[in-house]
């Protein structure tokens, strides 16, 4: 192509770019002043086409999500048990390695199985949600920050997903504290005892842990590759990816740990007692101080950041593979 052409080339692309805008544009404002349209056409922004929602895709994303934080779950499920028995105790952290061998590995796996369906239900959901919402919010705001969209999309998929794991959480603490022997005594004993709202104490308490749990987890998790990712200037290895997101995990795993503790004490409490976050609150202030309220802080870093590096980092290598197989 000859460099004279080139200026006549791009005139001709403006007067058809001007002529294709003055067919949608209002008579009134071209007979007012013609100068309008040269404006609105050197203004047009592109606006990208829709991202199409694949339900195969949402059902794929939903079912590798809870596959993972069941796995992680079931490994995990022992430093879980200790967490809720010195949250729902007075014992210390040294007085409660002392009674392990008292213990055994068959008591600290008491309430594994609720706890596994509970995590792989609710994850799945959370996770699915997960993916649709953000597929929903780049559609209507593609112009929003990706920051804002992880945080939206973790603030819903949350809610919804916790939901659904709250009666398996209220079995699980109670049999890991000793107040029930095995899951059909759980399940009996709490309706006998509580009725049906029995299986959603603490629902408060847990929505308030789990809702900054994710979010946070997720935008630590998001913010922390791109750090990883702009100093190590590559694309991470997949065990960097894992470290990056047990270490996400893990710290929004001791933000949270006073909700936890509310949590467990509410739901650990004796059958038809009544209980409310405030009270739990001030009996921890006036009895243990301050710190009482992140007891059990150690053993749930140790829980949750395995499950941060699975949920987080494990989810993301799992379906990259998916796609990559596809």
């Amino acid at each position: 192509m000859q460099a004279h052409s080139l200026p006549y080339l791009m005139q001709s692309r403006s007067i058809l770019c001007i002529s294709a805008i003055s067919c949608f544009y209002p008579s009134e404002r071209l007979e007012d002043d013609p100068r309008n349209v040269w404006f609105e056409a050197a203004t047009v922004v592109a606006v990208p086409p829709p991202l199409e929602i694949s339900t195969g895709s949402v059902l794929k994303s939903a079912f590798v999500g809870g596959l993972a934080s069941a796995l992680s779950t079931s490994l995990m499920h022992p430093i879980d048990s200790m967490k809720t028995r010195l949250q729902a105790s007075t014992l210390s952290l040294p007085d409660l390695i002392s009674k392990l061998p008292q213990i055994g590995l068959q008591g600290l796996y008491r309430g594994s199985i609720p706890a596994i369906l509970g995590q792989f239900s609710s994850h799945g959901l959370r996770t699915g949600i997960f993916e649709a919402s953000k597929l929903v919010l780049i559609n209507i705001a593609p112009t929003l920050p990706e920051i804002q969209v992880q945080s939206v999309a973790s603030f819903c998929s949350t809610v919804l997903g916790t939901a659904v794991r709250i009666p398996c959480e209220v079995l699980k603490q109670r049999l890991q504290a000793g107040i029930f022997n095995n899951v059909g005594d759980a399940i009996v004993g709490t309706m006998r005892q509580d009725g049906l709202k029995g299986f959603f104490r603490g629902t408060g308490a847990i929505l308030c842990r789990e809702v900054p749990l994710y979010v946070a987890g997720m935008c630590l998790y998001t913010e922390a590759k791109k750090a990883a990712q702009h100093v190590l200037d590559k694309e991470l290895e997949p065990w960097e990816t894992v470290a990056v997101g047990a270490l996400s995990g893990g710290l929004a795993a001791i933000i949270t740990t006073p909700f936890d503790v509310l949590k467990t004490r509410m739901m650990t409490a004796p059958p038809g007692t009544p209980v409310s976050m405030q009270m739990i609150i001030f009996s921890i202030l006036q009895n243990e101080g301050p710190l009482g309220l992140f007891k059990g802080a150690i053993p749930r870093f140790f829980w949750v950041a395995p499950l941060g590096a699975m949920n987080f980092a494990g989810y993301e290598l799992a379906k990259k593979a998916m796609i990559k197989e596809e």
